[in-house]
């Protein structure tokens, strides 16, 4: 069972973000057998206004993001640490 459909229960919603729909990320959606919605950033305003200070061009993606109940970030990082995922998902949970 995947993370968010763990907490899904609870209210925990999951979404990918792409800056454009293609058939790479149908067939990246499809390969992973991903069923969260993935949103299509045309021209990249979100990234712009979220993305991360990066080191090294290629160390932006994944991001992984959870957004409190308050509408916060309340945790971003763009390495799969599944462990602190878990620990803010379960702190920011009513």
């Amino acid at each position: 069972m995947a993370l968010w459909q763990r907490y899904q229960d609870q209210g925990v919603e999951v979404w990918g973000i792409s800056e454009e729909g293609s058939d790479a990320l149908n067939l990246f959606r499809n390969q992973l057998d991903l069923s969260f919605p993935i949103l299509i950033d045309e021209g990249g305003a979100v990234l712009d206004q979220y993305s991360q200070q990066l080191a090294f061009l290629w160390t932006a993606y994944p991001q992984d993001w959870v957004i409190g109940a308050d509408g916060r970030v309340a945790y971003v990082n763009n390495a799969y640490q599944p462990d602190e995922l878990i620990s803010t998902i379960e702190r920011e949970l009513p």
